[in-house]
């Protein structure tokens, strides 16, 4: 059968998809024989609060991928972190990772932060009335949003970018109460973080106090790089017999934005009819990522037919959302990877700008010298199989490559030196796996 010429850049993209979404060998599987972690557990004493605040850390898996340079991740932070760690790190493990060819957002690091006290840490001012307007004595704690803030900002933060690789862009998500505590943090303390997601918030509280002060946040200041997004959930009752208060102030709070808004921030705002308060989060976080990383998504079929497009799109992607981003050396691997068999032209310039990018991974330079290799430009790719083994010395695989390059008219002598040296400094290590379902026979990194 023909394949129209057109059509085999979109084929060569189904088959990335498939790749990236079936484990190729029966060793790729060993990963499952035990328990899936997919975060870890911590806690920071808070002086602030007066108290230990555990939290919960979810890294992506090139985090701990040995065989790639160390990088640096956007942060987010999440409120009622324990309800939605599962599926806002299960999102971003989807969105961001290559999983079927799919880099819609960048990979990212997860804290999420349970609950000791939810009512006196997720609500802006002291008040004891309910939703419905009666006394509600369980509110007695609340009013400590501003105490909240200050342990995210002089202790919960510093610990998380003392210890993981954060790169200074964050993201805060809250739900209902957690809602409204986003929009506080909006309106004061800004600074800290880039995007800003309320889910279903809480506007009724107080006497819709964050509601009344919009007009006057959002008609004056400069917002320009932060980014918001609000989703109203549907909470009307077909039996309700007073307004919904909670679905008024949100659709109020909307308008005021749409109306008012001079701030030059990006903002985003979506009604789920089919969803209420309580399920309403799970696709809503879904929609929220998506927004504030819009225009991340990384063309890859445009890419593979022309690489400089991965370049000019991530200047346009950094120029858009304010904060360098770029391609990960995880990506390139895999985009060198895949095009080496087939256009050895493409994977060439996916190798250089891999070195480029992280030009003291091991792995990138074996893998130019593999592309090189393929040329037919041995001596280049000797060059770089050396540059290899000087940060992985002794790694049996490229001594290897390096002896089937050499010259054919090398100095025997010279050699069995050359072989001696290295077999005197050979380490034992693993075979570094690959991610994405890759074998690694006869493959670089």
């Amino acid at each position: 059968m023909r394949i129209p010429c057109g059509s085999r850049p979109l084929l060569a993209l189904s088959a990335l998809a498939g790749a990236l979404a079936l484990p190729t060998s029966v060793a790729s599987q060993g990963r499952y024989d035990h328990a899936v972690d997919i975060g870890a557990v911590d806690s920071v004493w808070s002086a602030t609060l007066e108290e230990h605040r555990p939290y919960l850390v979810y890294t992506p898996p090139s985090y701990s991928d040995t065989t790639l340079t160390p990088q640096r991740y956007p942060v987010v932070y999440l409120l009622d972190g324990d309800a939605h760690f599962h599926s806002v790190s299960g999102l971003i493990q989807i969105l961001g990772t290559g999983v079927n060819g799919t880099f819609v957002v960048p990979e990212m690091i997860v804290v999420a932060i349970p609950n000791t006290n939810r009512t006196r840490d997720l609500t802006p001012t002291h008040d004891t009335t309910g939703f419905d307007g009666s006394p509600t004595p369980g509110f007695r704690p609340s009013g400590g949003n501003p105490r909240f803030f200050r342990f995210l900002q002089e202790e919960l933060i510093p610990r998380i970018e003392e210890d993981y690789r954060a790169d200074g862009y964050r993201v805060l998500i809250g739900h209902s109460f957690g809602g409204i505590t986003v929009i506080n943090a909006l309106y004061n303390i800004p600074e800290t973080f880039s995007s800003y997601v309320a889910i279903d918030p809480s506007l009724w509280w107080d006497d819709e106090v964050l509601l009344r002060r919009a007009r006057e946040y959002f008609s004056a200041g400069d917002l320009r790089g932060k980014a918001l997004y609000l989703a109203q959930a549907n909470t009307i009752q077909a039996d309700d017999t007073v307004p919904n208060r909670h679905f008024s102030a949100i659709s109020r709070f909307n308008e005021v934005v749409k109306t008012y808004d001079r701030t030059g921030i990006r903002y985003g705002f979506r009604y789920y009819a089919e969803d209420d308060h309580g399920s309403v989060p799970l696709i809503s976080e879904y929609d929220a990522l998506r927004f504030a990383f819009d225009g991340y998504r990384v063309p890859l079929q445009r890419v593979m037919e022309d690489p400089s497009v991965l370049t000019e799109h991530f200047e346009s992607v950094s120029l858009r959302l304010g904060h360098a981003f770029g391609p990960g050396e995880g990506m390139l691997r895999l985009l060198g990877q895949f095009t080496l068999e087939s256009d050895t032209t493409a994977a060439r310039t996916f190798a250089e700008m891999r070195v480029g990018r992280f030009p003291t991974s091991y792995g990138a330079h074996e893998f130019l010298g593999d592309v090189l290799a393929a040329q037919g430009d041995t001596a280049g790719a000797r060059g770089h199989f050396q540059r290899a083994l000087e940060f992985k010395p002794g790694q049996p695989a490229i001594l290897e490559k390096l002896e089937a390059t050499k010259p054919p008219n090398a100095d025997p002598t010279q050699r069995e030196r050359s072989a001696s040296r290295s077999r005197g400094r050979v380490y034992i290590a693993s075979v570094p796996s690959i991610p994405f379902g890759h074998s690694s026979r006869g493959r670089s990194q």
